[in-house]
């Protein structure tokens, strides 16, 4: 049995009405990444795979593909609602990580994605994960880190501010680094990793850059959607900035670069001992 923590709140609410839209826009951007990692790992026909933090499920099916009708994908999340019209070789299971024992050095592959950032302590979660991947399996997580997020061409002062507004609010009272979303976790992601105690271990991470536009701003338009007057409200801007921020929003002719998304991973020795 693994260590457990108090489930962490997700500042997200999973039961806002645009949520499943900002879970797509995410799913858009990052999965075709996450999908080259997992071709890197060897994973593949008759495979084991656990997606934590599934979201959407647009992973899991992707994982369904890869491991075929002999493989098995396990989709948790602790809101299932979005976890439809799946293959039939994906199970989906209603699990908090970190209250709830997933089952223990069972799969070739553990993949969460913008899932530990929300989990407190951070490293409690990944050895949580890291229990469930079997002898000679992969652990394989992904986070974003915001250090880069107000980068515009042209510059954006106004951008810059509902970053750190946006920053501020989703990170609660302690700043992110004991409640609520910890937008510079990426960066630290592998540190935390490495101290798990298995082998093989890498990291990369990547981004893009696009012209702007609906699909560059949409993640960006659902938060702050969402956080407006939360930002407003505490007086980390005022409505006029808001409104400044939204036209910015809708300027097409500015270079919009995303958040980078760090991923690091790591193999359980074949030759393990419980």
């Amino acid at each position: 049995m693994t260590e457990k923590a108090q489930s962490s709140s997700y500042v997200l609410d999973q039961a806002h009405p645009d949520e499943r839209s900002r879970l797509e826009a995410m799913a858009h951007m990052w999965d075709p990444g996450t999908m080259r990692l997992v071709a890197g790992l060897g994973i593949g026909p008759g495979h084991r795979c656990l997606e934590a933090g599934a979201g959407t499920g647009s992973v899991a099916r992707a994982l369904a593909g890869v491991v075929g009708p002999a493989g098995q994908v396990l989709a948790v999340d602790r809101d299932t609602r979005f976890l439809d019209q799946l293959p039939p070789q994906v199970e989906v299971r209603r699990m908090d990580v970190m209250v709830d024992d997933l089952p223990r050095r069972s799969f070739d592959l553990v993949h969460a994605r913008l899932l530990v950032a929300h989990l407190h302590p951070h490293p409690v979660a990944l050895r949580r994960l890291a229990e469930a991947v079997a002898p000679g399996g992969w652990l394989l997580v992904e986070e974003v880190d915001w250090t880069c997020a107000d980068l515009l061409v042209p510059a954006a002062p106004v951008h810059t501010a509902m970053i750190r507004a946006l920053q501020k609010v989703m990170g609660g009272a302690a700043g992110g680094e004991a409640a609520g979303f910890d937008a510079t976790y990426g960066r630290r992601l592998l540190g935390d990793v490495l101290s798990l105690g298995l082998t093989d271990e890498s990291a990369q991470y990547q981004g893009v850059q696009t012209r702007g536009g609906t699909d560059s701003w949409l993640a960006w338009r659902l938060l702050v959607e969402r956080f407006q007057r939360d930002i407003v409200a505490a007086g980390l801007l005022t409505e006029g900035e808001v409104d400044a921020w939204w036209a910015v929003s809708r300027d097409e002719s500015r270079l919009v670069v995303s958040v980078p998304m760090f991923a690091a991973w790591a193999r359980r020795p074949r030759l393990d001992t419980p």
